[in-house]
């Protein structure tokens, strides 16, 4: 078949999606399709050169091409003039090509996938609406969307190109239950497929930090910095964990609220032996290299987030053998799943009591020995879930029931 796959960010920009695309295209490609991606130039970090990188490409078997837009560098009237300006012009250019199969994820948020819906009824594609979040659910968490007025509009856009879809794909039951909420009749066509682990970062790389000394809890937290995180309670943590227990929690990357946190963190009169350290966003090999060198992984979510989105991290952590602490509603997907499988501890958002149990819980395992144990589980299980080579394959089979259900209506 031929397939068109767009997202505003693609390979080398260093966003989540922007590998696991190339990951999934070259799949595609692999498997005998033809596949193009539309994406823009690299924008995602101020260090990336737009002129480094081909307008178009042969890339792992498919062809990228990419469209002009505006380098947001933060947000901004930029970011309003691309929430409607990138979607114009793939569409555009969509228009113009003939396909089978149009898949696109949710950035630019709705309004991508509205565009996409339009061109794809419009062409006789069969359009596949890759969620990894929910939007604007999320958005009016945040306050982007928060208000009345514009979240029912955008929601009601969003539920439209929900319908036009032939598979709605999703990353947890959590957001497979507010897309039906949403509508229940849009239930056969949602598919939970989760990502694999972020590729690439297998290149020999040092930690940017030493290994821990002797007998303390190195505890990482990988990404964005952000207000969806929740990260205040885990700073706040670390101030109840006694002394006689050391732990160093390591921050790695950048976003909106890390200038805050690091304020909040230098406010607090921490015991002997208890960090916190914050680190510049780095490459993915050196974020795999942080992870290795750790006893823990930190998830943290801002209540609700965790209905509509799910963290890629956890994928990654598990990739590495990191046990995890997790931080969202005990009743989700996630936390159940952590709890269940034995990959690590629980603890609800803001319960700065709670956040240290579990601190407190590993660094006894890991003095105990026991934390090797749970290491190896985990491992594990991130073979059973989260290897790519087995998503792919799930990618693959989704293609296949496409092409049947193409096949039928067309004969």
């Amino acid at each position: 078949m031929k397939i068109i796959a767009v997202h505003r960010y693609f390979w080398p920009d260093t966003p989540p999606y922007a590998s696991l695309l190339r990951s999934i295209a070259g799949r595609w490609s692999g498997d005998g399709h033809r596949v193009t991606v539309l994406s823009s130039p690299p924008s995602y970090t101020s260090s990336q050169r737009v002129e480094d990188v081909p307008r178009s490409q042969e890339l792992d078997g498919f062809t990228v091409t990419r469209v002009p837009a505006l380098k947001e560098r933060g947000g901004g009237w930029r970011q309003l003039v691309n929430l409607v300006g990138f979607p114009v012009t793939i569409a555009s250019a969509v228009a113009r090509r003939d396909a089978d199969v149009l898949m696109c994820s949710t950035v630019p948020q709705v309004t991508l996938g509205v565009a996409m819906a339009a061109v794809a009824r419009l062409r006789g594609m069969s359009f596949v609406y890759h969620c990894m979040d929910l939007q604007p659910e999320i958005g009016r968490l945040s306050g982007e969307f928060a208000h009345p007025v514009v979240y029912r509009t955008l929601l009601a856009a969003d539920t439209w190109a929900m319908r036009q879809a032939t598979r709605i794909i999703v990353l947890s039951e959590d957001m497979a239950a507010a897309v039906r909420q949403r509508d229940e009749t849009l239930a056969e066509r949602v598919v939970i497929l989760n990502n694999f682990s972020l590729p690439g970062g297998d290149e020999p790389v040092g930690s940017p930090l030493p290994p821990p000394e002797t007998g303390t809890l190195r505890v990482v937290f990988t990404g964005n910095v952000g207000r969806f995180q929740g990260l205040d309670a885990v700073v706040d943590a670390m101030a109840q964990i006694p002394g006689e227990t050391p732990v160093q929690l390591v921050f790695m990357g950048e976003g909106r609220a890390k200038s805050e946190l690091v304020a909040r963190a230098e406010g607090l009169d921490l015991p002997a032996g208890v960090e916190i350290v914050f680190l510049p966003h780095g490459s993915p090999a050196s974020a795999k290299a942080l992870m290795r060198s750790a006893h823990v992984g930190l998830v943290s979510l801002q209540p609700e987030v965790v209905r509509y989105a799910f963290p890629s991290k956890t994928a990654t952590y598990a990739e590495q053998g990191l046990p995890m602490l997790v931080v969202c509603e005990g009743d989700s997907e996630l936390a159940g799943t952590v709890v269940t499988e034995g990959l690590g501890w629980h603890a609800a958002p803001g319960d700065a009591a709670a956040i240290a149990s579990g601190l407190m819980e590993a660094a006894r395992e890991l003095r105990d020995g026991i934390w090797r144990e749970r290491h190896e589980r985990v491992r594990r299980y991130a073979v059973a879930e989260f290897d790519a080579a087995v998503v792919l394959g799930r990618w693959s089979r989704l293609l296949d029931q496409i092409a049947e259900e193409r096949a039928a209506h067309q004969s």
